[in-house]
């Protein structure tokens, strides 16, 4: 395990093999210059803990910066959908939290990370903020209730980060301006289409919808505590 000039340390801290004498070798610490006879077998299992530890410490770091390189690289849509019966939240794909992928020659691409913000046709209102968790998978969008006429699509699965209890108690289309869509509520929207907008526009939505979503649990927490009362 141990080389001659290799580098290793204990727990006093780095040092240098000068010299090899089994079952003791001959060491000088790098902080104060200090040699020592250190028993092998000893200092072995010492090294083989520290190096763990230094393994479990980058990848940690490692994985915090793909975290924050996910985050950067996150892109930002509206997800329009349609809901005929809008007293009911349940529509293609929502109860098994996923996305259907805009199809292949679409200038859309989604990936891990990216972010969402549900729009539904008929209220005209921004009702949930999601977050794509992972990567896509190819299946039949017919088992999960999707009308399109293909037989195979692309699809994403989704966390819900805030969401309104009823469509039309979302974030009214009239109530917000969006820098990167200044003409979002005059597009002719289409049931299934991505529009991307800025991070900014983003937050605002997001804001809005996490702030109806706490305002309905309060609300429902009153009326708990009313009914508790009235027994």
């Amino acid at each position: 395990m141990f080389e001659v000039n290799g580098t290793y340390a204990n727990r006093k801290g780095e040092y240098t093999v000068l010299e090899i004498n089994p079952p003791k070798m001959r060491v000088r610490f790098t902080e104060d210059g200090s040699e020592a006879e250190l028993k092998i077998e000893l200092q072995a299992r010492i090294w083989e803990n520290i190096a763990a530890e230094y393994e479990a410490k980058a990848a940690s770091r490692n994985a915090r910066a793909a975290r924050r390189s996910a985050v950067a690289a996150a892109n930002h849509y509206i997800k329009v959908i349609s809901v005929p019966a809008i007293d009911e939240m349940n529509f293609p794909g929502w109860p098994e939290r996923i996305v259907m992928a805009p199809p292949a020659d679409n200038d859309i691409k989604l990936q891990s990370g990216d972010r969402l913000i549900f729009y539904a046709l008929e209220t005209q209102t921004f009702f949930a903020v999601a977050t794509i968790t992972g990567d896509s998978k190819t299946t039949n969008p017919k088992e999960f209730f999707f009308t399109v006429p293909v037989e195979t699509a692309e699809f994403f699965p989704i966390d819900i980060d805030a969401v309104s209890s009823k469509l039309d108690k979302g974030a009214d289309i009239d109530s917000v301006e969006l820098e990167s869509q200044p003409r979002f509520k005059r597009l002719r929207l289409e049931a299934e289409e991505f529009y991307p907008i800025n991070e900014d526009d983003f937050e605002l939505l997001a804001e809005a919808l996490t702030e109806v979503a706490e305002e309905e649990e309060d609300a429902e927490d009153e009326e708990d505590d009313y009914e508790e009362d009235d027994e």
